[in-house]
Formats: C-alpha cells, sequence, structure tokens
C-alpha cells in the first residue's frame, strides 16, 4: 500500500501482520480497520497525537484484535496488555507494559509522555496503578478475555511446535500527520499468545515498536518483538528516510535487516510509514496485513489484507 505525496492530514492504521485462517476473520478485521480510521479522523482536526490514540483506542475495544479486549493470553490464561506513544514534535514518549486492569493501556502511555521531561516507561506492578492516577477507565482483568481468546488459547497449549500459527495477527497501531505537519505513532498489543507473564515486546519500547518525528516521519511496527527491539526496527526506518531513501526502500531496508539476523525464521514482521510531506508505506514480510489510511475529505484506502 501507497500514496503519492499529498501535503495534508492522513491517518494510517494497521491491525496486525501474521496469517488469518477464513474470509469470516479478514471481514471482522476489514470492520475493525474501517472503525479505527473513522474514530481517528474524527480527532484529526485536533491533532495528530488525538487521531493515533483514538483510532488504536477503537481497535484495543474490539474483540477481533490482538490488544485490549480480547487479546492473546499469556501462560496463566490472563490477558496482559502493552502500549505505546510517541509525539513527533518533542518526541516525548510514553510506554506501559504489564497491564490487567485497562482495556485502553495506550491512554496511559499517552498520560505517561506527558509526564516526565522526554518520556517514561513504567512495568508491572506499577503500571496497574496508573488508571486512577490518570484517570483512566480500569476494568476487572476476567473483563478483558474473550471466550475466542481461552479457546484459540486452549488450541495453541496443546500445540508442540509453534504457537504463534494460527488465527491471529499480532500488535495494533496508527501513526498521523495533522493540519499543522505534527507527526504522532501510537501501539497497542496483547503480545504473544502463550507468552511468559512479565515479557516485553516491542510495543512500549521507544524506537524498537514505535517512532515519530516532525522532521521526517513517523513508523510502528508488528511482529516478533524480540527481534524489532534489537535492531530497532522503527526508528530505524524513519532515520533512513532521513538518509534520502524513499520510503518503499527505507521499509524494505528495515525488514530485511530483521530477516537477517532472525537466521531461519521468516515472515514474522511488518510496518506502517509515515512521511512528513504525506506519503504512506504499509509492508510486511508475513502472508497477510490488515490496514488503511483515509484522509480528512474521506478518501480512503482500507483492506483487510495485503497479500505479498
Amino acid at each position: 500500500m501507497t500514496t503519492e505525496s499529498q501535503r495534508g492530514p492522513i491517518l494510517v492504521v494497521h491491525g496486525g501482520a501474521g496469517s488469518l485462517p477464513c474470509d469470516e476473520d479478514r471481514k471482522a478485521y476489514l470492520e475493525g480497520v474501517q472503525g479505527a480510521l473513522s474514530a481517528g479522523v474524527a480527532r484529526l482536526a485536533d491533532s495528530a497525537a488525538e487521531a493515533v490514540c483514538a483510532a488504536v483506542q477503537w481497535l484495543e475495544c474490539e474483540t477481533i484484535t490482538n490488544a485490549g479486549r480480547g487479546a492473546a493470553l499469556a501462560t496463566d490464561g490472563s490477558a496482559i496488555l502493552d502500549a505505546g506513544f510517541m509525539d513527533g514534535i518533542t518526541r516525548r514518549y510514553g510506554g506501559v507494559t504489564g497491564v490487567r486492569r485497562c482495556m485502553t493501556p495506550v491512554l496511559l502511555a499517552r498520560r505517561l509522555s506527558e509526564d516526565g521531561d522526554y518520556g517514561r516507561f513504567v512495568g508491572a506492578p506499577e503500571s496497574d496503578l496508573l488508571p486512577e492516577l490518570f484517570g483512566v477507565d480500569s476494568c476487572d482483568p476476567e473483563a478483558l478475555v474473550t471466550e475466542r481468546a481461552r479457546r484459540i488459547f486452549s488450541e495453541r497449549q496443546q500445540r508442540t511446535e509453534d504457537r504463534q500459527d494460527g488465527p491471529w495477527l499480532d500488535t495494533v497501531g496508527a501513526v498521523a500527520v495533522d493540519a499543522q505537519g505534527h507527526l504522532a505513532a501510537a501501539v497497542s498489543t496483547g503480545g504473544m499468545s502463550c507468552k511468559r507473564s512479565g515479557r516485553i515486546g516491542d510495543s512500549p519500547v521507544v524506537g524498537g515498536g514505535y517512532w515519530a518525528d516532525n522532521r521526517t516521519g513517523a513508523c510502528v511496527t508488528t511482529g516478533v518483538g524480540e527481534v524489532l527491539m534489537r535492531q530497532g526496527t522503527a526508528r530505524r526506518c524513519v532515520q533512513l528516510l532521513a538518509d534520502g531513501l524513499d520510503p518503499a526502500e527505507a521499509a524494505a531496508r528495515s525488514l530485511g535487516e530483521v530477516v537477517d539476523y532472525e537466521g531461519d525464521r521468516r515472515g514474522t514482521s511488518g510496518l506502517i510509514l509515515l512521511t512528513a510531506d504525506g506519503r504512506v508505506l504499509l509492508d510486511h514480510n508475513t502472508a497477510e496485513m490488515s490496514g488503511g489510511w483515509m484522509r480528512l475529505d474521506g478518501q480512503a484506502e482500507i483492506s483487510a489484507t495485503w497479500s505479498r
């Protein structure tokens, strides 16, 4: 997915990279992405920051995505959530991990970005104190767990091979540029299915899972967090733009470096990239990736998946 350079507000959303087993799931992801774009664009006139958080919050409340309510379950059968946010004006960021009592951790990440000179990262158990501290709605941990999530968790527990196979895409995210030329990025996830409690992926880690810089662009990633963190893939992709590469080249090189260091594992990552002048690129080395973009005038491109 690409767009031509066109200055002006635009929001880009993805619902994750991976594979889906049936057209029914693809339709559900398409509806989720479309809803997130509409929710985010409704706030895009306010700011890019408001737009990306509204879009990701929508996906956190969808039960089909691996974020918020309905997210993949950890080894103890609970939903343990991560999220990140970055403002391209100041490059302040917020990252939160180990969230068990909030359906919309992206809002916690946003508040954290405002609560320090540079940004903040907060992990469990302190993260569960944040909803009340920041005035964000909290919930009972069981409210995050759906019957669909329990079923998939049970199926994967019985497997002896890769537990990441099956009907789930990964991290959700959004990037945007507003009328003032300000960029922002936001991500949210339930992490790997059957992950160990305490595991931290790329979503709350600045540079690995998200990056925004008004001078150049914004990027969010999805995939195997341990590799994306090691490579600093989101920041790397934006830096390649600053080095003079076009968006397609920057994305291809960033994802290529992930594969180079992953050894024999293939097809595990994806990203969305937005340049400061409004060009959009979605790229992935997985079987599928859901996403789309929308402008204030309603012009949009939305698809449940792009297959390479």
